[in-house]
Order: C-alpha cells, then sequence, then structure tokens
C-alpha cells in the first residue's frame, strides 16, 4: 500500500517566518525608540539640572562680590536687568534693600544657558572699632630688643593701678595689647608682646631668642586696608608760636596754621572741641600740649613733619587716649623713582602720648623710653629698644566704636528664577 504525504510549501513557511521577523523587529524598534525617547528625557532633565545649578553658581558669584564690596566700604549693588555683570559663561547682577537696622537685603539673580537662580541674603552689619590693635604696620612691623606692648582699660583708671600681672621687668596690665601687619612682623630677643602678633595672609611671626608673645600668632585672613586721610580744607593763619615757658590756651573750633612750634617749657591748653591742622608740628623739650576735652576732643592734622623732642607730653586732662587723634599725612617712605624732600616723624625718648595715631603713609619710629598709651596704626611700625605701647581696651568700646565691623549672614535663601 502507498503512503500519501502532503508537504508544506516552502513559500508558505518563508511567509511565516517573515512574519516573526517583522513583529521581533518592530518589538526592537519600539524598545529602542522608548530607550531614545528616555535617554533624551534623561539628557534633556541633566542639562536642565546642570544649567540650572551653573545659574546658581553665577548667582553666588554675584553674592560674593556684593559681600567684597561692602566689606570694602562700596554699596554691594552689581550691575541691573538692564545691565548685567559677566561672570564665566553666564552673567549676573546684584539688587541691595535698606531694611534699617543695620541690616541690608541683597538679591543676587544669575542667568546661564537659558536657566536662572536667584539668592537672596539678609546681612546685618557688626560694629567694632577702628582702632583693634596696639601697633599696626601695613608693610611690617618690628620691635627691637626690649621693647614692650601690654593693653590696660582707660575706663577703669590710670595704667599703673592695673600693671599688677608679672613682676619687675615682665610685669604689664592685661594681655589685649596685639600688634599686626600686612606683612611680616620680627621680635627681637628680649621683646614682649602681651596680646597676639599676627602677621599679613602670606606674611610671617618671627620671635628671635626669649622674646615673650603671650596670644596668637596666626596670620589674618585678610589684607586690612588703610583708608588714605580726609584732610579738612581751611585757609592758614599762618605760623604759631608758643614762646618759651609761657602758656597759652587755643580753642574751641577749627584752626590751621603754617609751623605750629611750642619752644622749650611751652605750655598749650587747648579746649575741645578742635580740629587743628597744621603744616609742620614741633614740641620743643618739656613742652606739653593738654586738652580739656569736657566739650569735645582733638583731631590734629599734620601735613608734613611732626617732632616731639624729649619730656614732651600730648594728652587731655584725664588722659584719656580717645580725647586725641593725631593723624600725620606725613610721608617719609622713600621712592627711589619719585624725588621729593621726604616729611620727618621723630617721636623722641622720655615723650608721652596718650591718644592714637593714625599715618597711612609714615614709617613711624618710636625711640627709646618713648610712651604711647592709646594705638599707633602706620605704613610701617619700628619700635626701638625700651619703648613701650600700652593700648587702651575703651578704644573698642563706647563712642569709638563705629558701623564698619563687617557684615554678618543673617538669612540666605535660594530660587528658581524664570527669566
Amino acid at each position: 500500500m502507498s503512503t500519501l504525504m502532503i508537504r508544506r510549501p516552502d513559500n508558505a513557511r518563508r511567509g511565516s517566518a517573515l512574519v516573526m521577523v517583522a513583529a521581533l523587529l518592530a518589538t526592537v524598534a519600539a524598545l529602542s525608540l522608548a530607550a531614545v525617547a528616555i535617554t533624551n528625557a534623561a539628557n534633556k532633565e541633566q542639562r536642565a539640572s546642570r544649567d540650572k545649578l551653573a545659574a546658581q553658581y553665577v548667582a553666588e558669584a554675584g553674592i560674593t562680590q556684593a559681600l567684597f564690596e561692602l566689606q570694602n566700604g562700596g554699596t554691594g549693588v552689581k550691575g541691573s536687568i538692564q545691565n548685567v555683570q559677566t561672570f564665566s559663561q553666564g552673567s549676573y547682577w546684584v539688587d541691595v534693600t535698606d531694611l534699617g537696622g543695620g541690616q541690608l537685603s541683597l538679591e543676587s539673580t544669575g542667568l546661564d544657558r537659558g536657566k536662572g537662580y536667584r539668592i537672596d541674603v539678609v546681612v546685618e552689619q557688626l560694629n567694632t572699632s577702628n582702632w583693634v590693635w596696639a601697633a599696626f604696620g601695613d608693610a611690617g612691623l618690628t620691635m627691637d630688643s626690649n621693647a614692650f606692648v601690654d593693653s590696660y582699660d582707660s575706663a577703669l583708671g590710670i595704667y599703673t593701678d592695673q600693671d599688677v600681672n608679672g613682676s619687675g621687668a615682665s610685669s604689664y596690665a592685661n594681655s589685649d595689647g596685639n600688634i599686626g601687619s600686612n606683612n611680616d612682623v620680627t621680635l627681637d630677643q628680649n621683646a614682649k608682646v602681651y596680646g597676639d602678633a599676627n602677621p599679613g595672609p602670606a606674611g610671617t611671626t618671627t620671635a628671635n631668642g626669649n622674646s615673650v608673645i603671650s596670644g596668637s600668632t596666626t596670620p589674618s585672613p585678610i589684607v586690612m586696608p588703610l583708608p588714605p586721610l580726609t584732610i579738612p580744607v581751611v585757609a592758614s593763619a599762618g605760623d604759631y608760636t608758643v614762646p618759651s615757658s609761657t602758656t597759652v590756651s587755643l580753642g574751641p573750633g577749627t584752626f590751621a596754621f603754617d609751623d605750629f612750634t611750642l619752644n622749650t617749657g611751652g605750655h598749650l591748653n587747648i579746649t575741645g572741641p578742635v580740629t587743628l591742622i597744621v603744616n609742620n608740628m614741633q614740641l620743643d623739650s618739656n613742652s606739653e600740649m593738654i586738652l580739656d576735652a569736657l566739650g569735645g576732643k582733638l583731631e590734629l592734622y599734620v601735613l608734613d613733619d611732626f617732632v616731639m623732642d624729649s619730656n614732651t607730653l600730648i594728652a587731655s586732662q584725664t588722659f584719656t587716649p580717645a580725647d586725641i587723634e593725631i593723624n600725620l599725612d606725613s610721608n617719609n617712605v622713600i621712592d627711589p623713582n619719585v624725588q621729593v624732600d621726604l616729611d620727618q616723624v621723630d617721636l623722641n625718648s622720655n615723650a608721652q602720648i596718650y591718644g592714637t595715631i593714625y599715618a597711612p603713609n609714615a614709617s613711624v619710629e618710636i625711640n627709646s623710653n618713648f610712651e604711647l598709651f592709646g594705638a599707633l596704626t602706620a605704613y610701617s611700625v619700628h619700635l626701638d629698644s625700651n619703648c613701650k605701647i600700652h593700648y587702651d581696651e575703651a578704644l573698642a568700646t563706647g563712642s569709638n566704636v563705629t558701623g564698619n565691623g563687617g557684615y554678618q549672614t543673617v538669612m540666605w535663601k535660594g530660587r528658581s528664577y524664570v527669566p
């Protein structure tokens, strides 16, 4: 018996296979499209996140620039929406609003690649004194052997009543007699600082031999600016002289003179408030300037030479350093590129000042046995052997406090911004 066999046509099988392949390809294509869509969405989200983060960095840069400007006496305003500031590939502007009470609102808007970010910061101005150092030298500060710095508080009485710590040559009052520089600080052997001795950010403090520093020698984090003097413009009345062994009175009021001289043994009584502008000031030996500060303080401006011979005195009747401000516009720093007559700043032995000295253009050398009760800031400071500076802690309080102590952050908030 024969067997009947039926064969499926080859083209039928091929058609079925094609259908299966087509279905598979369709599935793969769909999966690929889905994967591409997911990848594109992820990339888009990453780009958006990256661009938003970039805009945030730009806004933060704006806040940093605004705060830097505030710290240096500016308004903090940076550009505007019509006049943006550039940073890297982005741009920003910072608006500032005075909230009163020493608080400022800073609003920084950053833009980058079409994305925006806004940061709102509220800062509060800190109060401090202009006089935070016993002695500060912009270009450097050096102390010779046996030079001495400490502190006391004039609000609590005279220095000698507070000089109760240590003994003998090592006795001192308080230990807030900080010294500093925007550059280096150097102490020779036996020099003593009862306080900190802080160099500038890139400077060093060198304490040779058995010199003493009771506090920190850590470099300051920022450079301390020395603003230029603003000198009142007043017509000069010519020269002014206090004859030898004679008592003369001056003030209150504003006065300007050319050469201002106290001859040997001369005594000048000043009634405050007084603003005194002179070209040159000379105190011969044993002369005195005494201020009655009941009505106000003495603001002294010396344009050129300032010389105190031995055994001279500048003080108020209460010996309060805050009563007398001595501002020296003298420039005795040699510049080899400029030919000028150098001014003279000379503080001689056994003389005393109860006050503050500000000399941003002068190298001030305090001679042996000179004694300053108050504070000194100058272009550079050199303290000779056996001279003494007693920083008055009261300079950091009371009426000497001003709102220039920088800013602290009260609030910080970030948010997206749609350009």
